[in-house]
Formats: structure tokens, sequence, C-alpha cells
């Protein structure tokens, strides 16, 4: 047995996670303070460890973990390979038959930030960079027809658009009427909006785009033959103006077949190309068909929107929750989390992971070292994550190097490099969201960035549905 999965399938998979995050209840978390290493006493960072899909890494990956911050709906959107045009480059016209057409260059954002689907692409480089923004399909001087999608906006840009990924939107043309739609848009979406409406006015929505010779037949042909176009659709008509023949005489062949616009016809899903007649045989060809709604209806579906972007800053602390002066190694995402000690799906707009020890006495935190190990009188070992002077608490995080075993209220612990101090009576206070609740549905393991007081990490997270 053969199956796949199609890439709408995958765009509605991406549509319902942007769904997810926009609904609330998904968060950004990082984690993993201590050196890519096998053991405690080595603390040189080797390459970032490969992540594993299995319940003890993700486990693990929550013990890891420092904070989370919410995502809101600014925070994702569709993206798209980004294939920025460049004269001298060959790019792919648009086909209904190509498997991998998608992993092919059929579209190309400009200097402008303009995009553009290839609606024909002659064989040789392109040269003549596209401006315009007409409806219809149309044709540079190097013979290129680009089709205007949309314009990429300062907004998205900033926050979506990567040397290797651009943002990819389709506006809802579900509005009363054109003010309706002017009063609920960013000024970006209105323009888009009016363009995918006229694209979609102006379209003759899954109509033949063109024929595609699959053969060119004997060389027996002493005139142009007869084209016929068979289908669910209507309207698409050829004529002998159409054809193209090479040779002469009674040698020729079929070299290729056009299409007025006025001829391609719309509502196709399938055609049928048949030519006869001209006394040759073995020519055939095929139909390309546009999409379903027409081009630059629908830009998502159009340039196989399958992946989500996911960008949100991380400034300082974050209310107190996000730790400093310390570095982390992961970021994952966590799909409705719980609030500590309840079944409450958290809410907050960040929320602190990491546990802390309770210490007794003045100045008890004295002579501590971050990220070095704590051990307690019982044997419990953790790493020093973050040092509250202030409040004589030393958050931690543990792991496969130093264990899970518990501390032990009251007892007495030492730090590595220096510091002593006894627990109060309650050892350990738990952070603000229970660990290993919700669903932790993306981890990614990376060098460690380094966080500061007065510092902001832009992180995006490319994935693919």
């Amino acid at each position: 047995m053969t199956a796949i999965v199609t890439t709408p399938f995958r765009v509605l998979n991406a549509e319902n996670f942007k769904a997810d995050v926009v609904a609330g209840g998904m968060y950004l978390g990082i984690g993993k303070s201590d050196v890519w290493s096998l053991t405690t006493s080595d603390t040189t960072d080797t390459t970032a460890f490969t992540p594993y899909d299995t319940k003890d890494n993700i486990h693990e990956a929550w013990k890891n973990m420092l904070g989370l911050k919410k995502l809101t709906a600014a925070d994702i959107s569709h993206v798209v390979p980004r294939h920025t045009w460049k004269s001298g480059d060959t790019y792919v016209e648009w086909d209904s038959d190509q498997a991998d057409i998608y992993d092919k260059a059929f579209y190309i954002v400009t200097s402008e930030f303009k995009v553009y689907k290839c609606i024909y692409a002659p064989a040789a480089t392109s040269t003549i960079q596209p401006t315009q923004t007409n409806t219809a399909p149309t044709a540079e001087s190097d013979s290129y027809i680009w089709k205007y999608m949309y314009t990429i906006s300062v907004a998205d840009a900033e926050k979506f658009l990567t040397t290797s990924y651009m943002p990819v939107k389709t506006v809802s043309l579900a509005y009363a009427n054109d003010a309706a739609a002017e009063s609920a848009l960013t000024e970006s979406d209105y323009a888009q909006y009016l363009n995918q409406k006229a694209s979609r006015d102006h379209a003759q929505a899954a109509g033949i785009e063109r024929l595609e010779m699959t053969a060119n037949g004997n060389s027996n042909y002493s005139s142009k033959p007869t084209v016929t176009i068979t289908g669910d659709g209507t309207g698409a008509t050829t004529v002998a103006a159409d054809i193209t023949m090479s040779g002469s005489g009674s040698t020729q062949n079929v070299a290729s077949i056009t299409m007025a616009q006025a001829r391609k016809g719309t509502d196709y899903t399938v055609a049928e190309v048949t030519i006869s007649g001209g006394g040759g045989t073995l020519a055939t060809a095929r139909a390309v068909i546009s999409p379903q709604t027409g081009h630059g209806v629908d830009p998502v579906q159009e340039l196989g929107g399958f992946y989500a972007a996911l960008n949100t800053l991380l400034t300082g602390t974050e209310a107190g929750d996000l730790v400093v002066a310390q570095d982390f190694r992961q970021v994952s995402l966590i799909k409705k989390p719980l609030n500590y000690g309840t079944t409450t799906i958290s809410t907050a707009t960040t929320l602190r992971a990491l546990k802390y020890l309770d210490l007794t006495g003045s100045n008890p935190t004295a002579n501590f070292v971050l990220d070095a190990i704590v051990t307690g009188a019982g044997g419990a070992k953790a790493f020093i994550t973050e040092i509250d002077v202030t409040n004589g608490r030393l958050y931690f995080h543990q792991n496969s190097k130093t264990g899970y075993k518990a501390f032990v209220n009251g007892e007495a612990i030492t730090g590595v490099g220096g510091g002593s101090a006894t627990l109060a009576g309650t050892a350990v206070v738990n952070g603000e969201v229970a660990y290993n609740s919700g669903q932790m549905i993306f981890l990614e393991n990376r060098s460690p960035i380094n966080r500061s007081s007065n510092q902001t990490e832009d992180i995006k997270v490319i994935i693919e549905f």
C-alpha cells in the first residue's frame, strides 16, 4: 500500500495550530542553564544534544525549565520558504501536475517586499523584476508572466521575515462590503483584501491555464491537427491559430499549443486533451488547471503555507518570572499548562518554572556560586540556577546529571565553590507551573543564549506540518 498526506491537510494542520495560539493557552518555554555534558564535573558545552520524542526526554526538558511566556495572536503567522528575486535566476511556472511544486521557486519576493506567483516561465533566466500590482497576470519584457499576490507589511516583515522564510496570509473576504472590511482591517490587510477580491472577481476559477506538450508526435503531420479539451468544466476551446508546428510540408510535428485568455474556461477539476487529424499521430498534451478560486485569491493555499512561524520577545526578567544573568539551551512550546497544584489551565502572561530552596539565617546565600552544584546532607544534588540574596533563596533545577533525590526540610546544604546554609522548615517551594502538565508539542536544543536584565531576546520558531 502507498499513501500520501496532501498539501491541503498540511495547510489545515498549520491553520489549526494557529487557531490554538490565537485562542490562548500556548506558551513558549526556555530551559536548561547547565551545559551540554554528561556529568556534573564536566562544565564545558559540547554540541547540543539531539532531542528525542520520548517521555523521558520530554520529562527531563520539564525539569530543565526556567520559565514560560504566553503567546498571542500577533506572535504567529503562516510562512513559506523564501525565494528572493534575483536577476539571472531561473524560476518555475505554476503547474497543477507537479508533485514537488512547493519545493520549487514558483513564486518570488522582490526588493519592495511584493510577492508574485510565476504563471509562465520561458526557457531563460529572469532579468526584469516585477513591480506591477495588476489584477491580471502580467508579462514582463523578459517574457516571464507574474501574478501579483500581496505585499508583506512592515510589521509582518519585522516579526516573521527571515533569510529562509517569508510570511504569507489570506485575508478573509467574508465582509458585508468594502467599508466594513476597511473598518475592521489594518491598512496593509485592507489593501490585500482588495487585491484578493479583485483577483476572485477577475479569475476564471479552475480554468485551463495552459497546455503542455507531453509528446510532439511523429513527423508525418502535413497540417495543423485539431485539439479537443474534454472535462468537467466548461468553456475551454482551442482553434488552429493556437497550434505551432515545426518542420514543413508533410514532415511536421506539433511544437506547442497556446491558449488565449478568453478560451480557458472555468470550473475544471479534470481535463483531457486530444490531438487528432493533420495526417500525423502520437502527439499528446496535458492541461494545467488553475487554482479552484483562481490565482491570487487564497495565498496561503496557493503558495503551500504548511509552515507556521512563532516569534516573541523576552525582555529582561518579564515581571520577575524569567531568570537573567543566566543561559538557556532549550526552547519548547507548551499547550495549556496548569498552574502548580491545581487543575486550572494557566492564563498568566509569564510563569516561573523554577523551584527554590528556602534558607534560614542571616545572609544565608553568601558565597554560593551560580551554576555550581548544591548538595544536601541527605545526598540530594541540584544546579544553582538563580540566587535571590534579598529573600534568602536558591532557585535550582535537577536533571539526569544531578539525579532527582529530594531535599529534606531543615537539612544542611553546601555548595561547590563555597556557601553553606540550613534549609527552612519547608525546604522546597515550587514554581508557578505544574511540571509535565499540558502538552509539550515542540522541543529544540540549541547552543547557549545568555540573558541579561537589559537585553531582549528575539525568538523565532519555524514549524513544518
